[in-house]
């Protein structure tokens, strides 16, 4: 036996509430979001241009000069002197000043450790140079670890070369020593030629003169070669970061935009759609039956 359902199988009344933003501000914040996807979308552009600069020619002059000298050895004019000392006979312990045997016999023993200690202390000033740098470095962040490469690189140059002068000077001065004990020993043992011997020594203080006039030439050349260098790395390290903030200024104006958008007192409409439930006919019938029964109850 079936029964009939008591069920209603009328559709249901469904609201559906819709946001939009007022008509006046769409266009902006359409415009924000195809700006931020073309700023996404955009290739990876790599810097077209130099960023280290090359040695200046003065800088390349003055290293073949200095690089000639010491090929070269010692100055012409000290082969001489010593050439016109072995032509008077007077030769001490059997050589001339120019034998490397009878130059260590008259080498100042303590010159050497002279010379060690200022090498040792050029050093270390050095290492606390380039212990700032890592720390000024590590301080700058990104771009911080490849101006450290570079300045550390031109402070371990300049360690070198400082610590070759100072070799330089200080084989200098032994040498110096070494030949005026030379040629005082060869004058007090012989007593004669003394005139000769003092020619000699000034023909050889003359040749050492004239090299270290000659190297201090080359220093100040490259010195003006170093501060052509530095200009133009100025230039193109300020061109490189122009480069960075032409890159950025596009995505810069985008989140300036968006952050005035976002900041903006913009009150969005809303819409109401009602789908579903009874139609027009059935709410006026069931408007009727319902008037019908309470005129009833009424009555």
């Amino acid at each position: 036996m079936g029964g009939k359902s008591s069920g209603s199988n009328r559709p249901q009344e469904v609201t559906q509430t819709s946001t939009n933003l007022p008509e006046y501000a769409e266009p902006y914040f359409r415009r924000a979001l195809e700006r931020t996807a073309y700023e996404t979308m955009r290739p990876y552009e790599a810097f077209p241009g130099q960023r280290i600069a090359e040695f200046a020619p003065q800088e390349q002059v003055a290293m073949q000069g200095m690089t000639g000298m010491a090929a070269a050895g010692s100055p012409t004019q000290m082969g001489q002197a010593s050439d016109i000392a072995a032509g008077l006979g007077y030769q001490p312990m059997g050589g001339t000043i120019a034998d490397p045997e009878t130059l260590q016999t008259y080498m100042d023993p303590y010159q050497q450790l002279v010379t060690d200690i200022e090498k040792r202390e050029a050093t270390r000033q050095s290492e606390i140079m380039g212990s700032q740098m890592g720390q000024q470095a590590a301080q700058a962040g990104g771009l911080g670890g490849y101006r450290e490469a570079i300045m550390q690189s031109e402070r371990e140059r300049n360690l070198a070369q400082q610590l070759g002068d100072i070799q330089s000077r200080g084989g200098q001065q032994a040498f110096g020593q070494a030949q005026r004990a030379f040629e005082a020993d060869r004058a007090a043992r012989l007593g004669i030629g003394s005139q000769r011997l003092q020619a000699a020594q000034m023909l050889g203080g003359l040749g050492s003169q004239q090299q270290q006039m000659a190297y201090e030439r080359l220093r100040n050349l490259q010195a003006a070669g170093e501060i052509q260098r530095q200009q133009q790395q100025q230039g193109l390290t300020m061109g490189y970061q122009d480069f960075l903030r032409q890159q950025a200024y596009p995505r810069e104006q985008v989140a300036f935009y968006n952050q005035i958008l976002r900041g903006l007192p913009i009150q969005p409409g809303t819409t109401q759609a009602t789908f579903g439930g009874p139609g027009s006919l059935e709410r006026l019938l069931g408007s009727g039956i319902a008037g019908v029964g309470l005129y009833r109850a009424l009555r």
